[in-house]
């Protein structure tokens, strides 16, 4: 089976908090509307079975055309939200080296796992995504996973047994797509492409 994970589409600049979330729920921009018609294109001949979304509006609004298409409900599942940054959503560069210049400077280094404040570690974001994927490992049929661009990576670092603080040295572009195949004999994820973006 294989399950292509996508970042959600290109998105809105603004607050657009949501209290259920505690963070902001940007939906998708014109163009990450546009790139979610040309996803559904893409999958359209790829026997896909059942997609699931992270609990963020823009990911739903991603997988729309395709699930329209398919006539396929999706999934909402909340390990498949983004990394938990806590009190630092929202804020600006200048705002974080003020308030917070430990959790600035983790950042910067990038060379260990630190906890956002009031959020998440990598490891523990990591670890959501990772047990999302053990789910998926005996399932029938391909699926579509549209989440977010921090826990794809971490998922990632798990799969090449890489520190998750080398999640920063990956990019994942809006509405790209890896693609990961389960080896049932291997008893792991092969990965077959990482990070294309439709035309």
């Amino acid at each position: 089976m294989t399950v292509y994970l996508v970042r959600h589409g290109h998105k809105e600049k603004g607050e657009f908090l949501n209290p259920q979330l505690g963070h902001r729920d940007q939906p998708l921009s014109r163009l990450g509307r546009r790139q979610a018609v040309r996803l559904a294109r893409w999958f359209r001949d790829r026997r896909i079975t059942g997609i699931h979304v992270s609990e963020y509006m823009r990911t739903g609004q991603t997988a729309r055309p395709l699930a329209r298409r398919l006539r396929i409900d999706p999934v909402q599942d909340s390990r498949l939200n983004e990394i938990d940054i806590g009190l630092l959503d929202g804020l600006s560069d200048e705002e974080i080296q003020a308030r917070f210049p430990d959790a600035w400077r983790a950042a910067g280094e990038r060379a260990y796992d630190f906890r956002w404040p009031g959020g998440e570690t990598g490891a523990e974001a990591q670890e959501r995504i990772a047990a999302f994927m053990r789910d998926r490992q005996s399932t029938d049929g391909n699926l579509v996973v549209v989440a977010h661009d921090g826990i794809i990576r971490l998922f990632l670092c798990r799969m090449l047994g890489i520190p998750v603080w080398e999640r920063f040295g990956m990019k994942v572009e809006p509405a790209g797509i890896t693609e990961l195949e389960w080896d049932a004999a291997r008893g792991r994820w092969n990965l077959i492409r990482f990070n294309q973006v439709v035309g």
